[in-house]
């Protein structure tokens, strides 16, 4: 069925990505695992996901907020949301 699919309704769409998985969010997660990581690198992530006007999906925001978690921990200076605080 190959061909024939190809030939009536075209080639198929590339899968999407899992959000949460790729680009900075690949990069938080692994700072955020680190035992040392690079604070001013961290920061600089931390600020391009959280100033991007696209709204986050749910495995992005837990991604996110666990590095914000992390990077305060680190620094002592309060960045990002903070779970169970409204």
């Amino acid at each position: 069925m190959g061909l024939a699919r190809d030939l009536t309704m075209g080639p198929k769409r590339p899968r999407n990505r899992h959000s949460g998985t790729s680009g900075d969010y690949a990069i938080l997660r692994r700072l955020t695992q680190a035992e040392n990581p690079d604070l001013g690198t961290f920061r600089a992530v931390l600020q391009r996901v959280g100033s991007s006007p696209e709204r986050l999906r749910f495995a992005e925001g837990v991604v996110y907020t666990a590095a914000c978690e992390r990077y305060r921990a680190l620094t002592g200076e309060d960045f990002g949301p903070r779970l169970g605080i409204y």
